[in-house]
């Protein structure tokens, strides 16, 4: 089938282009640690799930390399690709699945995190999923195994995307579930069951959490609020345009917007969808349709075209408003489910351009069509590689930090308090704390409890030890950003107070 062989092309083009040594970054080194018997699990924040430590989990407790563990990504990268436009075949047809899967997973952002150990291309597999499943679900005879088969496949989506991201998963039942409640066919017990249901499920393990460690759920709410530097009502569809290639995390998002025609695709996908929803709506009206008067044979009864291309959209729109509207910073890696559901509308338009033009205008539209798929294809492999050699620099430099922190006498079991110090002490093998700020996770009297009994050291970015910290050892240490560091290292016959 065409999507499998996208989907293994796909995860041939990550063994090649992303190197399989790339060391953790930030964000991985906090998921991967709480699954970790070798390193201690760093702070977990309020906004976080730990949906994506447990699909890490097999191949960080069998082995500690890095290749084994990116490998592994790899591979539930490719697999979830299928399982997410699998449901869409029946929908669309396999041309239009296909170009689908390839036109999302051509884009940078997916390549470059398909190997990482990050949520967010997770929850676009379990959404696209769930919409895909909801839709054969809601227009499936209501009898045999088939229709059982989608609404399973509805639940257990959405229960995936919630074990990812809860609030992503909740904005998709919101959707989903809006949609039931407006169309008339749709008003029935089952879809809301369904969605609720997979929803349920998957909110579990953070609602048992947020009891545990949070104080409730309200509570958990109003710290990942914290943590996100307060959500309210503002725009950041700028600050999305311009680190649409880059950087990773815009916060704060300040950057001029560097090389505006790669990013004409991210402006014209909005005008693609909006003409692929007309063009659906025109030909419904006159009964043209498309090749089931349109409809799409899915298990019988037959799915309305314009559904087809409303849910996604609504779906993507649904599960942006809190990136594009309720942050005030950005990160390309933040609109991968959106990507993954508009390129439905947006692979139909393509399709439907080439069906529809006359025989002898077909090769020519064939040949604009393929080329512009290939420049953007193009310019998607040079942003790709900017990001992953800015990567491999500053990940390097963290693992030099970490040999360093080891030369000073910082080696396991150790702490390393202070702002950013999370991956130098996952790769140093330590507990990373802080003292202050949203992650705030220890206090001055355990730290100095601590002290006592293994090598700990204070991280600063300016000169000057803190009060717990006058009489520790000083030295200095350069950090990934290449700033000087100043540490501040305890007493203790192992700390020689060389930083290297």
């Amino acid at each position: 089938m065409p999507v499998v062989w996208v989907a293994v092309a796909f995860g041939v083009v990550q063994l090649v282009v992303v190197p399989l040594r790339l060391p953790l970054g930030w964000d991985e080194a906090v998921y991967v640690s709480q699954v970790s018997p070798r390193v201690p699990a760093a702070y977990f924040s309020a906004p976080r799930a730990r949906g994506i430590s447990w699909l890490a989990a097999p191949a960080v407790l069998l082995s500690a390399s890095v290749v084994v563990l990116r490998t592994w990504m790899v591979a539930l990268a490719t697999a979830g690709l299928v399982a997410a436009f699998w449901p869409w075949r029946r929908l669309v047809g396999e041309a239009v699945t296909a170009v689908a899967a390839a036109a999302f997973a051509g884009l940078w952002v997916v390549q470059f995190y398909a190997g990482e150990v990050m949520p967010n291309l997770y929850v676009a597999y379990g959404a696209t999923a769930a919409t895909g499943w909801f839709l054969r679900a809601a227009t499936t005879a209501a009898a045999g195994p088939m229709w059982r088969s989608a609404w399973a496949g509805v639940a257990v989506s959405v229960a995936f995307t919630a074990l990812m991201r809860p609030p992503d998963a909740v904005f998709l039942a919101l959707a989903l579930l809006a949609a039931a409640a407006i169309t008339p066919s749709w008003r029935r017990w089952r879809p809301a069951a369904a969605v609720v249901g997979g929803l349920a499920a998957g909110l579990a393990p953070w609602l048992a959490e947020a009891y545990t460690d949070f104080d409730g759920p309200v509570a958990r709410l109003r710290d990942g609020s914290g943590v996100q530097g307060g959500m309210g009502w503002t725009n950041t569809l700028g600050m999305h345009l311009r680190a649409l290639n880059g950087p990773l995390l815009c916060r704060p998002c300040h950057i001029a917007w560097d090389y505006p025609l790669l990013s004409l695709w991210w402006l014209a996908t909005p005008v693609v969808v909006v003409a692929s929803l007309i063009l659906v709506m025109v030909r419904t009206r006159t009964k043209t349709g498309y090749r089931h008067g349109g409809r799409t044979a899915a298990g019988g009864r037959g799915t309305p075209r314009v559904a087809v291309i409303a849910l996604p959209t609504a779906c993507a729109a649904a599960m942006s408003l809190q990136y594009l509207f309720l942050l005030d910073y950005a990160a390309p890696r933040f609109l991968i489910p959106a990507y993954a559901q508009l390129t439905i509308p947006v692979a139909a338009f393509a399709v439907a351009l080439l069906r529809g033009a006359r025989r002898r205008w077909r090769p020519v539209v064939a040949v604009v069509l393929g080329v512009a798929f290939a420049l953007h294809l193009t310019t998607q492999y040079l942003v790709l590689q900017r990001r992953v050699g800015d990567q491999v620099r500053l990940r390097a430099d963290t693992l030099q930090a970490a040999e360093r922190l080891h030369r000073a006498g910082l080696s396991p079991p150790c702490t390393l308090v202070g702002p950013e110090v999370v991956s130098v002490a996952f790769h140093a093998g330590c507990s990373s704390e802080a003292l202050t700020g949203n992650n705030t996770s220890i206090t001055v009297g355990e730290l100095l409890q601590r002290a006592r009994s293994e090598p700990v050291a204070a991280a600063a970015r300016v000169p000057g030890a803190p009060g717990f910290a006058r009489d520790w050892t000083p030295c200095v240490l350069r950090m990934p950003d290449g700033a000087d560091w100043y540490l501040y290292l305890a007493s203790s016959p192992r700390v020689t107070g060389r930083c290297g």
